[in-house]
């Protein structure tokens, strides 16, 4: 059949494009490193004292909620590597809420679930963070179950911040967890690494039709998940990522969006971000701008949401009845 000979030339062009996404994200990530983020940070370096004790001066108490990014190397930079960086943290936040990203692809999200994969949250590896793969493993924490964007949780909130998230319209919506880090005015913390933000995915939601975002795509992707121990068959809306936009980070200079700054010992920074006050921020900029987002390259966006877009999305999956469902079988 003419569709099947059209899924081999997409299937193989997109083969051969991958040295092109690699030289891209080394492109990235030298960026990163010229910046002074993603480094290389001396092991066993900083104690757990004194970690505590920035934090303290930071201004975060026992009882905060927070989101935390770290580079491995950062984490081992800590006496006692990722295991006492993890450690330090529980204990630091004893009486309060931890949570870490879990993200389960390896490309975009559209591309990976084109993959057919099966999520479980007991066995289901982490893909992009090394950090929080050992702490998804550790004592007492508890993983929601989404096929791209799970998070996992330690602490007094864990159950309720996890609890439903395959229920979730989107993504990012009032019931998923990460709507709940808001209602819990929780700090975000980045540990050796670009501090990017939740808020920046989270603030998408509230642009207005014909300003440039990223938005899901209006039909789901039916993906297999395992809830209580049975494999279900559900629906979850994707990022649809086939534009060429970019943030306005200079636009969040000297407001609450912009992330604040600390060092441990003079070996170490992170920076915070107020999720609350930021997502505030960020709204005022979408009302005087209408996006956070600038389109990057006209002609490019077009060729990317018009010609690119529905010949993959042709490629890869079938459309029934209103919904996306891969073209590859378990």
């Amino acid at each position: 059949m003419l569709i099947n000979l059209y899924r081999k030339i997409v299937f193989k062009a997109y083969d051969m494009y991958a040295p092109i996404r690699e030289r891209k994200s080394r492109k990235i990530m030298a960026l990163k490193k010229k910046l002074g983020f993603n480094r290389i940070y001396e092991q066993n370096l900083i104690s757990i004292e004194e970690l505590q004790s920035s934090l303290e001066s930071s201004g975060l108490k026992s009882n905060d909620t927070v989101f935390i990014r770290a580079s491995l190397s950062a984490a081992q930079s800590i006496k006692g590597g990722v295991p006492a960086f993890l450690d330090g943290l529980k204990s630091y936040f004893s009486e309060g809420t931890i949570m870490m990203s879990s993200y389960t692809f390896d490309k975009s999200p559209i591309m990976y679930l084109a993959t057919n994969p099966l999520f479980d949250p007991k066995t289901s590896l982490d893909r992009l963070n090394l950090v929080s793969e050992f702490f998804r493993r550790s004592p007492d924490v508890k993983r929601s179950i989404h096929p791209t964007h799970s998070v996992v949780v330690w602490g007094k909130d864990a159950h309720w911040f996890v609890k439903d998230h395959h229920k979730s319209s989107f993504c990012y919506d009032i019931n998923s967890p990460f709507a709940k880090l808001y209602l819990r005015n929780a700090k975000e913390l980045s540990f050796g690494v670009f501090p990017t933000s939740l808020s920046y995915h989270f603030i998408e939601q509230f642009v207005s039709q014909g300003y440039p975002t990223y938005r899901d795509f209006d039909t789901p992707v039916m993906c297999r998940v395992v809830v209580d121990g049975n494999e279900e068959i559900l629906p979850f809306k994707v990022t649809d990522a086939f534009r060429a936009i970019h943030d306005r980070g200079d636009m969040i200079v000297g407001t609450d969006a912009e992330p604040q700054k600390h060092e441990i010992s003079s070996h170490l920074d992170y920076y915070i971000f107020d999720l609350a006050p930021q997502l505030e921020a960020l709204k005022e900029i979408i009302r005087n701008c209408g996006s956070y987002h600038y389109i990057t390259n006209h002609f490019l966006d077009f060729v990317l949401k018009y010609i690119v877009e529905p010949l993959v999305l042709t490629a890869y999956y079938n459309k029934k009845n209103g919904k996306y469902y891969p073209v590859k079988e378990a």
